[in-house]
């Protein structure tokens, strides 16, 4: 039996597929753009059995971020505001400043997250849902997918963790201790 081109073709590309799809299993690099930036976001959506009011005061409130989020906090809740949040396993202080505040509906600063040189901005914005609130964080600015997929996991805890608080009294931080996020900001002096 003689194989004709076409056939030779067909088999040849039905021999390379699976070695296709592997390939595209794999992680792809970062693309080089040059002098380009590029930078992602990602936004996180989460349903809490609580009104609105009552979930931002969590966000913005030193006292209620530290039964969810950083063990220490400091934030002056108003446009231009400055925020410093401690966590007691980690050297340092994450510092930055508010850039949105609308009481009750949206929170938004500045923040550097590890292996990044610039500052990305997270949004938090309250929803209500009848008897519940949706909160939204939107994080934006990343210049790699490793930091955003680092951001990801983390604030999907500690979002999950707010529910908990709020909905069962439990602070999940307190059952699992997850390492809080590495040291971020540059030395202030």
């Amino acid at each position: 039996m003689k194989l004709r081109p076409t056939m030779v073709l067909v088999l040849f590309l039905l021999a390379s597929v699976p070695a296709l799809a592997q390939r595209a299993r794999r992680p792809a690099a970062e693309a080089d753009t040059g002098p380009v930036t590029v930078t992602r976001s990602a936004t996180l959506r989460i349903t809490i059995a609580s009104d609105a009011v009552g979930i931002f005061e969590y966000l913005s409130n030193a006292a209620k971020l530290t039964v969810w989020f950083p063990d220490q906090a400091i934030i002056e809740p108003q446009l231009g505001g400055k925020y410093h949040f401690r966590w007691k396993d980690r050297e340092g202080v994450w510092s930055g400043v508010v850039t949105e505040f609308i009481r009750g509906n949206t929170l938004a600063y500045t923040w550097e997250p590890p292996g990044e040189a610039v500052d990305t901005n997270v949004r938090f914005k309250v929803s209500p849902q009848g008897a519940e609130t949706v909160v939204e964080l939107s994080h934006s600015g990343f210049t790699s997918s490793v930091a955003q997929e680092e951001a990801i996991k983390a604030w999907a805890f500690y979002l999950q963790n707010l529910k908990s608080v709020i909905e069962e009294g439990t602070d999940l931080r307190a059952q699992t201790r997850r390492p809080a996020p590495r040291r971020t900001t540059r030395p202030r002096h």
